[in-house]
């Protein structure tokens, strides 16, 4: 176990870290929190949402600036990702411990084999063609298709304290978003869903102050110089070797927590 003086330096680099790649940022949190840091998943979950809402809020108003978001899609799926996250973070506190560390770890796998699966598609289709909104018609089906998709982001966001994101962009999808609507979108809903879960945890007592103080002033020094990392590292050298290490460790990390 690391001594906890160690958080700030840690919670630098996986901010760093986190810019530089993107994506992934709930689950990088948690998983070094609790299998390196031996933190109980419940105070790493409410540790991960509070990291997760001044980046998340960076990110949306530089797409808001940008005109990638879409508010009224956006404010639309945030009620589903808001009950999620309710759900999640009641069903947080009352989980037995080992059934807690076993849906943590499992879930980190499983965003973790996601993202391997994204990497290995975007080297083997260099170019990306965007879908077509015309092809995905939003229907009123499709919409309750994605309220599904995010009330079960919500759901992971406060029950682990990992982003959510996958579902998110995954019911995006669905509705036939460009790439830039989905990413502008997805982290305005992703900022609702992190407050919604971190004022959950606030309320049922789980959230670790001093462990916060030494976590979060690293990882929002991290993210804050990331982007000037992004400039002086190839974008080859950040797909093809940083981004698949990041990713098996990440899994390595869930696996340890699924079986602990």
């Amino acid at each position: 176990m690391f001594p906890l003086i160690a958080l700030p330096v840690v919670g630098f680099l996986i901010g760093l870290f986190i810019i530089t790649l993107g994506g992934g940022g709930g689950a990088v949190y948690v998983g070094i929190l609790t299998v390196v840091f031996h933190v109980p998943p419940v105070v790493a979950a409410s540790t991960s949402l509070a990291t997760m809402i001044p980046t998340t809020a960076m990110g949306a108003f530089s797409h808001w600036r940008a005109g990638d978001a879409n508010i009224r899609l956006g404010l639309s799926l945030l009620g589903g990702g808001v009950l999620g996250a309710v759900v999640g973070s009641i069903c947080s506190g009352v989980l037995p411990q080992s059934v807690y560390d076993k849906i943590a770890g499992l879930a980190i796998v499983g965003i973790s084999i996601q993202m391997l699966v994204q990497i290995l598609w975007r080297n083997h289709r260099r170019s990306h063609v965007a879908p077509s909104a015309s092809a995905n018609p939003r229907t009123l089906c499709r919409f309750v298709q994605v309220g599904a998709y995010s009330v079960f982001g919500g759901i992971l966001s406060g029950l682990i304290g990992i982003s959510g994101s996958p579902a998110i962009v995954g019911g995006l999808s669905v509705l036939g978003c460009d790439v830039s609507e989905i990413a502008g979108t997805s982290v305005l809903v992703l900022l609702g869903v992190a407050i919604t879960g971190f004022l959950m945890h606030l309320h049922l007592g789980t959230i670790d102050w001093p462990l916060l103080g030494l976590f979060l002033p690293g990882t929002l020094i991290g993210t804050f110089l990331g982007p000037v990392m992004l400039h002086w590292l190839p974008p080859a050298g950040r797909e093809k070797v940083l981004r698949p290490v990041f990713v098996v460790l990440m899994i390595g990390t869930g696996m340890a927590l699924a079986i602990k």
